[in-house]
């Protein structure tokens, strides 16, 4: 059976190109915590009952001058990425590939930052 995002494809010829769209078969979140009235840790993303969140690229930025902030895995621990204030405010990872266990959550975690920093933060992923 094929799905609605797999297609068979016959490539013949030299002059042949595939134009295909990866982003199309991916998610993603995005969303602001402001620490001054959120607890550590939020969880900002759920699988599926039955399925497991794989990660494809994470942003997280803060106004907070001190302190780390962490997009992990919640049960497992698993770093997905970290902010560490004092020394940048915003980090970018792309073509990560970390995948949590079936039914397991994300979440961001946050200590020692600056009174009421407000968190952004974005997370694609495809759902397993």
């Amino acid at each position: 059976m094929v799905s609605t995002f797999v297609k068979k494809v016959h490539i013949t010829g030299q002059d042949t190109a595939l134009d295909v769209d990866t982003l199309a078969t991916e998610s993603a979140v995005s969303g602001e915590i402001d620490t001054g009235t959120a607890t550590s840790p939020v969880t900002i993303l759920t699988p599926s009952s039955g399925k497991r969140i794989n990660t494809r690229a994470c942003v997280i930025h803060s106004d907070s001058t001190s302190g780390e902030i962490a997009i992990q895995f919640a049960s497992s621990g698993t770093l997905i990425c970290k902010l560490y204030c004092s020394v940048q405010t915003q980090i970018n990872v792309t073509h990560i590939n970390l995948a949590g266990a079936v039914d397991e959550a994300v979440q961001i975690a946050w200590s020692g930052t600056t009174a009421d920093a407000k968190i952004f933060y974005v997370l694609s992923y495809k759902e397993e």
